[in-house]
């Protein structure tokens, strides 16, 4: 059967504009990218980005946006510094976190009570099993867009914190972290947008030390045994 010139050229039309509009598949698994991601983070030294987290209150409709800045150094040195004033440290030994409102610091030991930058970043795969991938770009920056279920939603047990699903973006050419998105049962939306990525350069030791003032109410949380709480005299 031959088909009227006007349909052969719109069904022509139409084919082109689906090859055009559709997104290209991944040749590559979202767990090889999340394993590639990881590696490229475990390889670092050192890394420091800036960071954006939104926020959105879905019963009240409201969105909460903060910015900060993150540092690094293997193996368990980290700084996470809030624009509000607001400071996590981890010194190797120990975590401070620093609360400007109240002009408090709470010390604790390294716990799976307070997660670190690398569980909060990278440290996916425990929870959560990627089921989809794509290519796509992030403002221009070509990129993987990892899609993840958690593993199990019913068990609280399972580390999720309620997460039903998650987005991850990854860099095509060097495999930073660029954003995740984190959607909870209850339809709030979490949001980090990770920028100004660097690797291995040097950070001043200082940055991974608090030093409270002599004004800051220290709140001291760490086991009279636990090896990193001073012993009293």
């Amino acid at each position: 059967m031959i088909l009227p010139v006007r349909l052969t050229i719109a069904l022509a039309c139409a084919s082109v504009f689906c090859c055009l509009t559709a997104r290209p598949v991944a040749s590559i698994t979202g767990s090889e990218v999340i394993e590639r991601m990881e590696k490229s983070f475990a390889k670092s030294k050192t890394y420091s980005a800036r960071f954006e987290q939104r926020f959105y209150w879905a019963i009240l409709d409201k969105k909460v946006t903060r910015k900060g800045g993150i540092y690094t150094r293997r193996p368990s040195e980290f700084r996470l510094e809030i624009d509000d004033g607001l400071i996590l440290v981890g010194d190797g030994s120990a975590i401070w976190h620093y609360e400007p409102d109240n002009e408090q610091v709470l010390v604790s030991s390294y716990s799976k009570e307070l997660p670190t930058p690398w569980e909060i970043l990278v440290e996916h795969s425990e929870q959560f099993s990627p089921v989809a991938v794509k290519e796509v770009e992030l403002e221009g920056r070509p990129c993987y867009e990892v899609i993840m279920a958690p593993k199990s939603v019913s068990d609280p047990l399972a580390g999720n914190g309620g997460v039903e699903g998650m987005k991850v973006w990854v860099d095509k050419k060097r495999w930073h972290l660029l954003m995740v998105e984190e959607t909870a049962a209850n339809e709030d939306v979490t949001t980090y947008i990770l920028s100004r990525h660097k690797v291995n350069d040097k950070i001043a030791d200082d940055r991974f030390v608090f030093t409270p003032t002599s004004d800051v109410d220290v709140i001291d949380r760490r086991t009279p045994s636990s090896p990193d709480k001073p012993q009293e005299q």
